[in-house]
C-alpha cells in the first residue's frame, strides 16, 4: 500500500509540471506576437542644416545594431541578465532565486525577469505587478525568442528602454548626456548607461552624478566578473570622470565599498 502511495505522489510530480509546461507551449503557440512599434522623435532643420527643434512623444532615435558597441551589448548583459545567451527568454535560476528572496522577505523585491521578458513589458504590456501580466510577460519573451536573434533582441532593448531625463533609447541618451552618438561611448559611457534601466532617476548623473559613478562601477565589475572585459580594463575605466555635455565638470568622489551582494550599499 505505501509503496502505491509513493508511486502515485510521484506520477502526480511528474504529471503536474509536465501539464503546465504543454499548456504553456500551447499558449506560446496560440499567441500572435504584435509588430513592433517604437515612437521616434521628428526633427526639424533650419535651411543650413542645424536642429531647430524636436517634436516627440518619446524622445527616442533608433539605431541598427551595428552602431551599438559590442561592450555596450555586454555592459547590459552583464548586469541585468548574465544568463542571457544560456536561456530562451526565461530564467529558471533567476526566478527560483526570485522566489526565495520574495518569501524571506515577505514582498515581491525582485522580479527574476530577463532582459527578453523586460522588452516584452516595454514593448506591449503595463508595469503591473499581477499574476496576469507576468505570465503574458513570460509569453511574449518566448515568443520574441523565437523570431528574434540574441544581438537583435539586445538592439530593440537599448532602442526602447526609458533611460532618465525624457529619453527613450540609447541614441538619444548619448546624445543628452554626452553630447555623442552611442557609436562613439567610451566604455565607461556604455557602462554608466547600462546601469541605468533599474532605476533611471536614482541613478541619473544629471541629479546625481556620484550615484551614477557608483553605478557605473558596478557593470565595470560585473563585466569583468563575467569575461567581457578584464580586470585591467574595468580599473582603467573607473578612472575615466563622468563628462556631461550640458552639466558642469566637478570632481569624482573617491569610490566607496560595494556590498557582497554586488550592489550598492
Amino acid at each position: 500500500m505505501r509503496r502505491r502511495i509513493m508511486i502515485a505522489l510521484l506520477a502526480l510530480a511528474l504529471a503536474v509540471p509536465a501539464a503546465l509546461i504543454g499548456a504553456f507551449t500551447v499558449a506560446v503557440a496560440r499567441t500572435p506576437l504584435p509588430e513592433v512599434r517604437l515612437p521616434e522623435a521628428t526633427v526639424i532643420f533650419d535651411a543650413s542644416g542645424n536642429i531647430v527643434a524636436r517634436l516627440f512623444t518619446q524622445n527616442r532615435q533608433t539605431i541598427p545594431l551595428s552602431d551599438m558597441p559590442q561592450y555596450l551589448l555586454d555592459a547590459i548583459v552583464a548586469v541585468e541578465d548574465h544568463h542571457f545567451y544560456h536561456h530562451w527568454g526565461l530564467d529558471p535560476r533567476g526566478i527560483a532565486r526570485a522566489m526565495v528572496r520574495n518569501l524571506s522577505a515577505g514582498e515581491i523585491v525582485e522580479g527574476g525577469s530577463t532582459i527578453t521578458q523586460q522588452l516584452a513589458k516595454n514593448l506591449y504590456l503595463s508595469h503591473d505587478r499581477t499574476l496576469h501580466r507576468k505570465l503574458r510577460e513570460a509569453i511574449l519573451a518566448a515568443k520574441l525568442e523565437r523570431k528574434y536573434s540574441k544581438n537583435e533582441i539586445l538592439a530593440l532593448y537599448w532602442n526602447s528602454i526609458y533611460l532618465g531625463a525624457g529619453t527613450y533609447g540609447v541614441e538619444a541618451a548619448a546624445q543628452s548626456y554626452f553630447g555623442k552618438h552611442a557609436r562613439d561611448l567610451t566604455l565607461a559611457e556604455a557602462a554608466l548607461l547600462a546601469g541605468l534601466p533599474r532605476a533611471p532617476e536614482n541613478y541619473s548623473p544629471l541629479k546625481n552624478r556620484e550615484a551614477a559613478r557608483k553605478r557605473r562601477n558596478l557593470v565595470l565589475d560585473k563585466m569583468a566578473e563575467h569575461g567581457f572585459i578584464t580586470r585591467a580594463q574595468a580599473e582603467a575605466a573607473k578612472q575615466e570622470p563622468v563628462r556631461l555635455v550640458n552639466a558642469p565638470d566637478t570632481p569624482d568622489a573617491p569610490d566607496s565599498p560595494v556590498s557582497p551582494s554586488g550592489r550598492e550599499p
